[in-house]
């Protein structure tokens, strides 16, 4: 049974557009929809007792603990001090905030999002092969339960069908082109574009032999780990 999404807080600077479909890796008719947006705190939340201040907010129209499908919205709000406090660290999830389609922006968000560069550097390197290897080994297993199995991402009907979950497998290999191209741009073009674009969207419709996808991870992440030693980048 599906809900309304609340509506925004006023103290909204910022709304974009996350997920497969921002990175142009979606198949058509067959993605949710998923939202990020940025929150200014006021005055009691900063000031007052709990020192956490304001909460990330879930919104979804489906209940919690329940999988979103096609057509459905998952929004999530960050307050604006962790949204940097993320940003800073290289967290992947947050920096595509910074170049994702807008949906919705105050002039404090266009200043936000004319600093995108200030938070790009090699130290968002391990960040992103952080990311990237834990999703490999989940998917093959290695992690979270899987016992060897080639099951993790979860879409039990994926793996039924291909062998392993390709949508997962997508996105690890996702962050390590967009980690390059953070690294040697300074910016992530969305969506996504040209011979990487075609191949992860490939990826997904499980085009790609997992032999394939496999080694060009491999590939990716020796890369990272050579940017990653070089004083140049």
């Amino acid at each position: 049974m599906t809900q309304e999404i609340p509506q925004l807080p006023e103290s909204t600077i910022l709304l974009v557009e996350v997920g497969s479909t921002a990175h142009g890796t979606g198949l058509p008719g067959g993605e949710d929809h998923d939202e990020m947006g940025v929150v200014v705190e006021d005055a009691a939340e900063v000031l007052g007792l709990d020192d956490q201040g304001l909460r990330t907010l879930m919104q979804r129209t489906q209940p919690e603990g329940s999988r979103s499908g096609p057509g459905d919205t998952d929004r999530t709000l960050h307050s604006l001090r962790r949204f940097l406090r993320l940003a800073a660290s290289g967290n992947p999830s947050i920096l595509m905030a910074l170049w994702a389609p807008v949906l919705h922006s105050t002039q404090a968000g266009e200043e936000l999002r004319a600093l995108a560069e200030a938070f790009v550097g090699r130290h968002v390197i391990p960040r992103y092969r952080g990311y990237m290897q834990s999703q490999t080994l989940r998917l093959l297993g290695l992690r979270g339960g899987g016992h060897g199995r080639r099951g993790g991402g979860g879409r039990e009907e994926l793996i039924a069908e291909h062998g392993y979950d390709t949508k997962y497998a997508m996105h690890a290999a996702r962050l390590g082109f967009q980690c390059v191209e953070l690294l040697t741009t300074w910016r992530l073009q969305l969506p996504i574009v040209g011979e990487p674009a075609e191949w992860l969207r490939a990826v997904r419709r499980s085009d790609v032999a997992f032999e394939e996808w496999w080694d060009r991870c491999l590939a990716l992440d020796a890369q990272l780990e050579r940017m990653a030693a070089d004083d140049s980048t």
